[in-house]
């Protein structure tokens, strides 16, 4: 019974034309990204970025991210929103987004982050930003105040 189950699913998916990239992406609506996107992230006018929403650089970012989420520090605390781009365990990078007056947003918040609004955050001013690349810092490193 359980080998007419599972043909009937890998024929379903075959029919379909449904491959794993596909499926991927219709169960998260986002594509695999990968660090060819860095060079088109660091030519943006980061800097120019500050002091503006947080939407504002979510909009010229590379479409391609893997994930997008809250940086917690400590319970109920987050430092702002990351977006990753992963293209494998060497092959990836992500931009740090730092938020430091929480205008709309309400924090401390003491839900757990996957229940945060994102509409919320996105509306908050950007106090500072950071690339990283493989766990070292390519963008906007070396300033005490956002080393974490």
């Amino acid at each position: 019974m359980k080998k007419v189950i599972i043909l009937m699913t890998a024929i379903l998916f075959f029919k379909n034309g449904i491959n794993a990239k596909d499926f991927h992406s219709i169960n998260s609506n986002k594509c695999w990204g990968d660090t060819t996107q860095l060079p088109q992230v660091l030519a943006l006018p980061l800097a120019s970025y500050v002091g503006k929403p947080v939407d504002s650089l979510l909009l010229v970012l590379p479409s391609v991210y893997t994930k997008r989420g809250f940086m917690p520090v400590g319970v109920g605390y987050t430092k702002g929103i990351y977006q990753s781009y992963f293209g494998g365990e060497f092959n990836n990078f992500y931009v740090e987004i730092y938020i430091d007056f929480f205008q709309y947003l309400p924090i401390p918040n003491r839900t757990s982050t996957i229940n945060w609004n994102m509409n919320l955050a996105k509306q908050e001013t950007i106090s500072f930003i950071k690339v990283v690349k493989n766990n070292v810092c390519v963008y906007g490193c070396g300033n005490p105040n956002y080393d974490y």
